[in-house]
């Protein structure tokens, strides 16, 4: 009986410090594929974000992203996925895709590094997509970017 109680201890604790770092962010680096993204006639070099791990670990931590630089996240299925700022530096606009299709944005979403993880604001697409882009705040007002235009990858 103590055994078995030592034993559940144990694994409680276990899955308590996996989760926990989860939720509050291994700081390692996950693997990003490289694309190009094109709206339009911009292109954008992002990082694909097309695991768990790696759209959890998103921008946070950057300094910065150049002009025609971005991060697309990529889902198994459409959803109402939400974003945070989560250790973000600056700014950004955040263009919400289905298939390959502008349906929304968030724009300027801005940092929070005043307040704690449990108090950050969530972004929600309008609407379930499939797909994310992330540029530089000011970036969608600066092509004239709409709910419509079309966005492709190229991997």
């Amino acid at each position: 009986m103590r055994n078995r109680k030592l034993i559940w201890s144990l694994i409680t604790i276990v899955v308590l410090v996996v989760v926990g770092g989860w939720f509050f962010g291994f700081k390692g680096k996950a693997n990003l594929g490289k694309g190009e993204v094109r709206i339009n006639d911009q292109t954008f070099s992002v990082d694909v974000a097309d695991t768990m791990m790696s759209r959890s670990q998103g921008l946070s931590g950057r300094e910065k992203l150049e002009d025609s630089e971005g991060m697309f996240f990529v889902f198994d299925s459409p959803g109402n996925h939400g974003f945070w700022m989560k250790d973000m530096k600056f700014a950004i606009d955040i263009i919400w895709i289905k298939g390959e299709r502008i349906v929304g944005f968030q724009e300027n979403a801005k940092p929070e590094p005043e307040k704690s993880v449990f108090g950050l604001k969530t972004y929600y697409p309008p609407e379930a997509v499939d797909r994310v882009l992330e540029v530089n705040a000011g970036t969608v007002a600066k092509y004239g970017f709409k709910v419509g235009d079309s966005v492709y990858l190229n991997k």
